[in-house]
């Protein structure tokens, strides 16, 4: 009876591990290289979650970026005599990326994307570094960046 019930118990393990999709999907990660002197970066990716969530905090390697932090492009209103004005494009932080179900959402350059904060070095083509995504429902996620000029 032992071995029945082990048997059957090692068959639920089995069909439990192979359905399913991984709740997020992120592909074509990268970053641009970075001059030397220049204490910033971005990463770009597309992702996708199977249920509605929000990426909700982001972080780096400590030996890429002191911070990463969730930012995005947007058109700047005329502000007056600080030199702002309508038609310019500013980068502001986001508490949250929000991520329909089903639905693919790109960071690229002038969009959504990843500022990485204090680069520790320059970023140099070829090179790799993680980035550590963190969901509201979904298990963190670590992406592996590769930095590339397209």
């Amino acid at each position: 009876m032992k071995f029945g019930a082990a048997f059957a118990f090692s068959c639920v393990l089995i069909l439990a591990s192979c359905g399913g999709s991984d709740p997020i999907t992120v592909s074509d990660a990268w970053a641009r290289s970075s001059p030397s002197g220049v204490t910033m970066g971005a990463a770009y990716f597309d992702i996708t979650s199977v249920d509605d969530d929000s990426l909700v905090a982001v972080s780096v390697s400590s030996d890429v970026a002191a911070r990463a932090e969730i930012h995005e492009v947007v058109k700047a209103m005329d502000m007056g005599d600080d030199g702002m004005h309508d038609g310019a494009m500013s980068m502001q932080e986001m508490d949250a990326l929000e991520l329909p179900a089903g639905t693919l959402v790109q960071l690229v350059p002038g969009g959504y994307h990843i500022m990485l904060i204090d680069l520790a070095k320059p970023l140099v083509v070829g090179e790799t570094f993680d980035v550590t995504l963190d969901f509201d429902q979904a298990p963190d996620l670590t992406v592996t960046v590769e930095v590339s000029d397209r």
